[in-house]
């Protein structure tokens, strides 16, 4: 089992580094190198699903960062298996698709397969993911590397904007997912899925674990464009269709499902569950249904619609019982079939026609009627008619909500009406979906830029719209094969028993009264020519949240004014006087149990003592002096004063290291000094501040100087009874092999912590660098002493220079 788990994790990574190999030379080509990746994990999954017990769980584990807590934990269910089905099977689709989509004309084929399997890599690593922070890392994958193929065609604007829209939503939310993970983690003292699907959360604070649950679902409800996050996935679909039909039908933003089904056993019983994913979820699924019918784009259609359905899909989960839920398999497996089979038809009638506005469509049939065909059994199966999956899916939803609507919960009407008006509407856009292609008269301006698809690229849709036929006439095979998948702690002991056929009941009834509302919907639309159909911008909300974020540095820019950012004169005072108000108030109200009391004479070494009151005359030495050199000298007399500080405590390396600094800061510093000229430095010399300016700075320096001695004495009285410098000294060299203690904290005990502290060096130095390359000064101005704009003699930008010399 580990074997096959390695496969299905690893293998799209290789086809990753195959894909930007073999795309120089191959083009488009690339895309059956790439295939074998996918398939090669479906067959590893499908392999898995056989050995596979129903009701059970494998935990597979190996260390990776054991002091966080994070282990290379992944765990084998029902869920996973399911997930992992999903998106390795439409992985193999997409990919066969794609090579017979993307021609000759779209450039780059390497770079997209490589972003699509590095996509189907952190998708998998999510769905299998055995450890809370693991699976956040893995998720956080998933968003960039969707970012990269939304944005894929970077040279069109569109493309750019949707691909930062759904980074940033995605991402934010990821965020506040990340804090409910570390919230929850804390309650139950691990991060360990298996542990936490076994209850060992239960004991935690009530208050705690709705707090944690809110947070992580704002990840799962950001992830599924759910209210008011669904504005991202419309602007997606500038992504090329390959990229829509896999992130937006079947994979990314079936996240938030994911998230939500694999935290059921763990959060249901809080009473936030139901009332958040309830209230929002269905709320979004009549919202989302309502704009897919208000709009033109065929693609946007689609994408409403898909925010309608993971609407109903995620609040599901939230009226299902505490014991368990019951076909919510079904419902994602024929959304990922219909929907999937739809975006691939749009992207070739897209191709042939040149255009995706259905109102610019009609009469396609004869020219394209095995593409007809397949789009008649999808849209049958989105609208829910009999001999579909979709029929059977929305038979047991119905009763679902039957059996809700009769329960005691509060709110128990909500979701029936809701889904009532959305599934009529559905009814609605799906005829439209169809009609507005295939039906009608042929429109002869289309047949000038028609171009006829091959059969190849039509085998994906075939394949998925005959799963939707399939399956919907004979569901006691799907049925099948989805109990083997039941998972522990998700599902209700009880299977479901799918049928084509229960009798005239209550659902049927209301079934054929949906199929009949939405069918007069849209004669009646029809007849009006679709005259009010548009979805005005103020319900889209994507212009609300593009000028929130182009606001945003202007904000910033107006903060940073106020804050005085550009003057450290000024901002300096503030921030001191702010922490001295804030830790200093905090202490005196305190006071009675923070006080460490006046240290003794014996607790004072004189050769100690000595060299700080040195520290201090240097300090006095730099606030008296005015040139910048003698309080440059200054500075470094205090730094190699600290030295000696450091050898009177037996600390050699820590000594050498800070002889080292100063000397490089020393050397770095005169070299930008020697670029200020010699006006500048005069008219610091002759700065003076008034008065009362230097009572506050002094003030505030007193206070900050008094809370570093509190800090300093409440450390000394406070001391661990077990330090840690004991135990690096005892473990040095048993567990790092090394006898220097310092060394071995900075690059094993602390390695990870010495590995950041240089990255954010190397990016401060880059930073710095192109700094010092964008300010250049000419000779000219160099020799007039030429101030800058923020008057620190750093002249004018090579921009600067240029719009200077221009007309």
């Amino acid at each position: 089992m580990a074997t096959a788990l390695l496969i299905i994790l690893f293998v799209p990574l290789l086809g990753a580094i195959a894909a930007l190999v073999a795309g120089r030379r191959l083009g488009a080509q690339t895309a059956w190198v790439v295939l074998l990746a996918p398939a090669l994990a479906c067959a590893a999954t499908v392999w898995l699903v056989l050995q596979f017990a129903p009701g059970t769980r494998t935990v597979i584990e190996w260390p990776w960062i054991p002091s966080l807590g994070l282990n290379l934990t992944f765990v084998v269910d029902g869920l996973a298996l399911f997930f992992g089905l999903v998106v390795s099977g439409v992985g193999v689709l997409v990919v066969f698709y794609s090579a017979h989509y993307l021609d000759h004309h779209y450039r780059d084929h390497g770079r997209f397969y490589c972003y699509l399997m590095l996509f189907m890599g952190a998708m998998l690593g999510t769905v299998f993911a055995g450890n809370l922070l693991l699976l956040f890392v893995c998720w956080e994958l998933t968003g960039v590397t969707s970012f990269l193929l939304i944005g894929f065609l970077h040279d069109k604007g569109e493309s750019r904007a949707g691909a930062r829209m759904a980074l940033l939503v995605t991402g934010g939310t990821g965020l506040a997912m990340l804090a409910g993970i570390v919230l929850l983690g804390q309650a139950a003292g691990t991060y360990e899925l298996a542990a936490l699907l076994d209850g060992v959360a239960k004991g935690a604070s009530p208050g705690r674990l709705n707090a944690a649950f809110v947070l992580i679902a704002l990840g799962a409800l950001g992830k599924s464009a759910q209210f008011p996050f669904q504005f991202w996935l419309p602007n997606a679909m500038a992504a090329p269709t390959p990229v829509s039909a896999y992130l937006h039908s079947a994979t990314m933003v079936k996240l938030g499902i994911f998230l939500i089904a694999r935290i059921f056993p763990v959060f249901r019983e809080t009473e936030l569950w139901s009332p958040l994913l309830v209230t929002v979820c269905f709320g979004t699924m009549g919202f989302g249904a309502l704009l897919a019918l208000m709009s033109h784009d065929l693609k946007a259609i689609l994408a409403y619609s898909t925010v309608s359905q993971l609407g109903f899909l995620l609040g599901y989960y939230g009226m299902a019982s505490p014991a368990g839920a019951q076909g919510d398999f079904l419902h994602i497996a024929s959304h990922v079939f219909y929907k999937g089979c739809l975006f691939m038809v749009v992207g070739i009638v897209d191709h042939a026609t040149g255009t995706r506005d259905v109102r610019e469509l009609g009469g396609l049939r004869h020219r394209l009627p095995l593409l007809a065909g397949i789009t008649a059994v999808a849209a049958a199966s989105m609208a829910g008619l009999p001999g579909t999956l979709g029929f059977i899916s929305k038979e047991y939803m119905l009763k679902e909500k039957f059996d809700y609507w009769e329960g005691a919960a509060a709110l128990n009407w909500y979701p029936m009406v809701l889904v009532v008006l959305a599934s009529v509407l559905k009814v609605a856009f799906s005829v439209r979906l169809f009609w507005g292609v295939f039906g009608g008269k042929p429109r002869p301006e289309l047949a000038k830029n028609f171009h006829a698809p091959g059969l190849a690229v039509q085998l994906p849709p075939l394949l998925l719209a005959g799963a939707c036929l399939a399956f919907g006439l004979f569901p006691t095979v799907l049925g099948g094969a989805l109990d083997r998948l039941h998972t522990v702690g998700l599902h209700h002991p009880v299977d479901l028993e799918f049928h084509i056929w229960h009798g005239v009941t209550r659902e049927f009834i209301m079934s054929m009264l949906i199929v009949a509302a939405g069918a007069g919907t849209f004669l009646l639309l029809q007849l009006e020519r679709w005259r009010w159909a548009r979805v005005p911008a103020w319900l889209r909300f994507d212009a609300g949240f593009e000028a929130a974020v182009d606001w945003l540095p202007r904000g910033a820019k107006l903060l940073g004014r106020g804050l005085r950012f550009d003057r450290q004169f000024d901002f300096l005072p503030i921030v001191l006087g702010f922490t001295v108000l804030l830790l200093g108030g905090f202490w005196w109200r305190h006071r009675g149990e923070l006080w460490p009391g006046l240290p003794v004479w014996a607790d004072i070494n004189p050769l100690r003592a000595f060299v700080v009151g040195l520290i201090a005359v240097a300090v006095g030495m730099v606030m008296h002096m005015r040139r910048w050199t003698s309080q440059l000298i200054a500075v470094s007399v205090i730094g190699f004063l600290v030295t000696f500080y450091y050898v009177l405590f037996r600390a050699p390396d820590l000594a050498m290291t800070q002889i080292l600094v100063e000397s490089a800061t020393l050397l770095l510093v005169l070299l930008l000094l020697a670029r200020f000229p010699r006006s500048a430095e005069l008219s610091e010399a002759t700065r003076a501040f008034p008065v009362g300016r230097q009572v506050m700075n002094a003030v505030i320096a007193g206070g900050m100087g008094l809370l570093v001695t509190l800090g300093a004495l409440m450390a000394m009285k406070h001391k661990h009874a077990e330090p840690a410098g004991s135990y690096y000294l005892e473990n040095s060299q048993p567990l790092a092999h090394g006898t220097n203690a310092v060394n071995t904290i900075l690059v094993d005990f602390r390695g990870f912590d010495t590995l950041l502290e240089a990255t954010v060096l190397v990016v401060a130095c880059l930073g710095a660098l192109g700094l010092l390359m964008r300010y250049r000064r000419t000779a000219e101005e160099w020799a007039a002493g030429a101030m800058g704009p923020a008057g620190y003699g750093l002249g004018r930008t090579t921009d600067q220079k240029k719009e200077k010399k221009s007309p």
